[in-house]
């Protein structure tokens, strides 16, 4: 059998976009585990706050991935060549002709 580009080798297999059963039970499972840890943690983070705050500070940080979206980088780029106004030239006319008298 060989492998083709672009077709699967089970096309019986699981459809796309399903979740997987696994991870949705493993998802469900922490999700409780966490709700009954609440209270410990919250105490848990007022030992630390009252002890430390570095060590509090770093316990809050490096919980914020989870509770919070990256912040990614986004370059905007455009292709457009940049026109000046329309009255740019008319007034590096007039800049022109106030140098002239200058100039006399």
């Amino acid at each position: 059998m060989t492998f083709v580009k672009g077709k699967s080798g089970n096309p019986t297999g699981r459809p796309k976009g399903s979740k997987d059963k696994v991870g949705s039970a493993a998802r469900e499972l922490f999700v409780q585990v966490m709700e009954g840890e609440m209270e410990n943690i919250q105490d848990s983070l007022a030992v630390l706050r009252e002890n430390s705050d570095e060590k509090y500070l770093k316990a809050l940080s490096s919980l914020m991935p989870y509770f919070m979206p990256k912040q990614q980088e986004t370059e905007i780029k455009f292709d457009e060549a940049v026109k000046p106004p329309s009255w740019f030239d008319e007034v590096l006319e007039r800049e022109g002709e106030s140098n002239n008298l200058i100039d006399e």
